[in-house]
């Protein structure tokens, strides 16, 4: 069986660079880096909190329109505009009924409660110390559930389809499963997302054509400015994704399904909050998956 390795000069920088890290060496690095994340969070609040447009993302689940739910494909900078599959805004519709302050108290709820099936009792370490949580809060957006999603979709693939039908192009993550020859969970990533089109498309056809025709509209848009274009992130991020899975690094697969995300900004990295508890249960990984097989792990080392 052919494997992906990286380059031997690589593979001697790394073990060089591990082995300078004593223990020592690698608390002070953790421990500095929580103090600069807690410093540059009170920095965001104290100082750029009251210039910030707050939850400004949300405002697409506030006022989802079923009745022309792709209003403003013609418009991508349209604040407010809807941009995921119907699915998604017949889920999300809920949202629209209630309040503002009703919908970001249960959008903060939520998210505190991806964080802590994630992280367990580290929950609020990430809120205080990891500026690209706080950012997410603050922007309103679904980077934190996308976490959840590939961390729970390397247990149960189906949880692909929330990323393949909200964002679309991070879906790229489910080459996980073929780098590991793991057959049946692409096959289910991918199954269960083709079933939930699938009943969709006959439950709202035009819903679902006007959502195509948006993400071809929106697959023209340029770039922002000193951003590498998407159609060079996707080939990095699925080879990201693939080497993961040959190599047993599930830590790994968050970085490519950012990479993959069709428009990249600061607080997309909040998506890295998966590999923390990836890497801390990384040994359950390591282990390569059956042919044609998916393990379902128990939910341990979340907590740890």
């Amino acid at each position: 069986m052919t494997s992906v390795a990286m380059p031997r000069s690589w593979r001697a920088r790394i073990d060089e660079w591990a082995v300078a890290m004593t223990p020592t060496r690698r608390r002070a690095l953790r421990d500095g880096l929580i103090v600069a994340g807690v410093i540059f969070n009170a920095t965001l609040l104290l100082i750029w909190g009251p210039r910030l447009y707050w939850f400004i993302d949300a405002i697409a689940w506030w006022q989802i329109n079923l009745a022309n739910l792709y209003g403003g494909m013609h418009d991508p900078g349209l604040i407010g505009a809807f941009r995921y599959a119907p699915v998604i805004a017949w889920l999300f519709v809920p949202a629209s009924w209630v309040a503002w302050s009703v919908l970001i108290a249960a959008y903060l709820a939520l998210n505190a409660l991806a964080l802590a099936v994630m992280t367990g009792r580290r929950a609020i370490l990430f809120v205080l110390a990891f500026p690209p949580v706080l950012l997410e809060l603050v922007n309103g957006n679904i980077s934190i559930f996308m976490a959840l999603a590939v961390w729970a979709g390397l247990r149960w693939p189906a949880s692909w389809a929330f990323i393949l039908l909200t964002k679309v192009t991070p879906g790229v993550g489910v080459l996980w499963f073929a780098g590991r020859r793991d057959w049946r969970g692409l096959a289910i990533a991918l199954g269960a997302t083709a079933a939930i089109v699938a009943i969709g498309f006959a439950i709202a056809p035009t819903q679902w054509l006007d959502w195509f025709q948006s993400l071809a509209l929106a697959s023209n848009e340029p770039p922002a400015p000193g951003v590498p274009p998407l159609l060079v992130r996707l080939p990095i991020a699925a080879l990201i994704a693939y080497w993961a899975g040959r190599t047993g690094r599930a830590w790994v697969v968050p970085i490519a399904v950012f990479l993959a995300l069709p428009i990249l900004w600061l607080q997309g990295l909040a998506i890295l909050t998966a590999s923390f508890p990836l890497y801390w249960e990384r040994a359950r990984w390591q282990r390569p998956a059956a042919a044609g097989a998916t393990r379902t792990p128990a939910l341990e080392g979340s907590a740890a």
